[in-house]
């Protein structure tokens, strides 16, 4: 026999799905204590157990929303449009002007130079509430450019050229150069930045993104954080 459908009781919740509401005054984010989430609008998508909702953001609450607060939303890939509260959070909406709080002091984190997004903040300009740029041809220009003047020419490293549908051959190479600043053809849509090497009695040009540099060099972070960027971030 079939189980009948188990129903919701009356009086448990004090919001349903569809209902209206505001965050009162005080309440913060979870995640960012800096970031006061006091009178964002919105409406009920989801009731939950032990009293918790989701509510989805009204778009005049997102127009209002702090741009650090967006930016550590992209940063940490938290969906910026709703959020998830406890029933005391949250009252009847009751119409009117917004009455959003907003952040009296942000504190943002100091760059850290043992972390690998943080060095890859530092390329760019950027702050540890900042998410990682994109890969597009600027953003690439930008780390060549930083690239030029910090790395150490000439030096070695090791490529794995594909010889076949199955096979590879590792060459040991001299990198001797990135070309100039304005060659255009030195930053490749597929590959990024392109380097001039030398490989026996050969000049080549090859992807430095695909470089292995020996451990212990000086050059090898500087190489591994530009692959760790060029590669996650297309």
């Amino acid at each position: 026999m079939a189980m009948a459908k188990k129903r919701e009781l009356p009086g448990l919740v004090k919001f349903r799905v569809g209902d209206r509401v505001r965050v009162k005054q005080g309440i913060r984010d979870a995640d960012y204590p800096d970031m006061p989430l006091g009178g964002w609008a919105g409406t009920i998508t989801e009731v939950h157990d032990h009293g918790m909702y989701t509510v989805r953001w009204s778009q005049e609450t997102l127009a209002a929303i702090h741009p650090v607060f967006e930016k550590r939303c992209r940063r940490d890939g938290m969906d910026l449009g709703q959020y998830r509260l406890k029933e005391d959070d949250l009252e009847t909406d009751a119409g009117g002007p917004l009455a959003i709080e907003h952040p009296a002091k942000i504190h943002t984190k100091a760059l850290s130079p043992k972390n690998e997004d943080d060095r890859v903040r530092m390329v760019f300009d950027l702050t540890s509430d900042d998410p990682l740029p994109d890969v597009d041809y600027e953003t690439v220009e930008t780390y060549r450019e930083y690239l030029a003047k910090n790395l150490v020419f000439p030096f070695g490293a090791k490529y794995i050229a594909e010889t076949g549908p199955f096979s590879s051959k590792a060459m040991n190479v001299q990198v001797i150069g990135l070309g100039d600043a304005d060659d255009q053809s030195m930053i490749d849509d597929m590959y990024g930045i392109m380097c001039y090497a030398q490989h026996e009695r050969r000049k080549v040009i090859l992807p430095l993104g695909e470089l292995e540099v020996p451990e212990r060099k000086p050059n090898r972070p500087l190489i591994e954080d530009y692959a760790y960027w060029f590669w996650n971030n297309r």
